[in-house]
This record gives structure tokens, C-alpha cells and sequence, in this order.
């Protein structure tokens, strides 16, 4: 779990993190939908579901402190986040 944690840090913030109004850091909502996704939640709404069916599990690992981000905050991020560079994260990490 450690190494998929530092995976999920090493991804660079793409988000204008000098302006504020992050209530969620971006290795968590990496996190939520790389463990939804090997769980068996695809879509957007059943990842949701399984943060908030997981949340305290999040939480004793530190993460998710402002409880699950929206649908709209999990776009955004998947929307955001340069194929590429997580691709070579990805060979880093396998």
C-alpha cells in the first residue's frame, strides 16, 4: 500500500494550488478511484459509493479527511490529469 501511496504523490498537481479552495488533496482522489477501480467501481457514481462505503478505512490511512469528493470534483481530476505523465508513473509504479 505504501508504494501506491507514494505512486499517487508523485503525480503532479495540475490544479491551481496557490489560489486555495482544495478541500481535497489530489493523491486521495487518486487514490479513491485507483482502489475503486481495481475493486470493481468504474463509473464516476459507484466509485462515490465506495469511498463512502470505505470512508473510515480512508481515514485511519489518513486520507479523505473532508470526506468523498463529488462526481463533479472526480471529473475534473480525470479530466485534468496528463495521460502521459501518468502513464510513466504507471511503468515506475508496475
Amino acid at each position: 500500500m505504501d508504494r501506491l501511496v507514494d505512486f499517487a504523490s508523485s503525480v503532479p498537481d495540475f490544479r491551481r494550488t496557490d489560489k486555495g479552495n482544495h478541500r481535497h488533496r489530489l493523491r486521495d482522489i487518486i487514490m479513491l478511484m485507483v482502489l475503486g477501480r481495481a475493486s470493481g467501481f468504474v463509473g464516476r457514481a459507484d466509485i462515490i459509493a465506495f469511498g463512502k462505503h470505505n470512508i473510515k478505512k480512508f481515514r485511519k490511512m489518513g486520507m479523505l479527511k473532508n470526506g468523498v469528493p463529488s462526481e463533479a470534483t472526480l471529473c475534473r481530476v480525470d479530466s485534468g490529469i496528463n495521460d502521459c505523465a501518468m502513464a510513466d508513473r504507471m511503468q515506475g509504479f508496475v
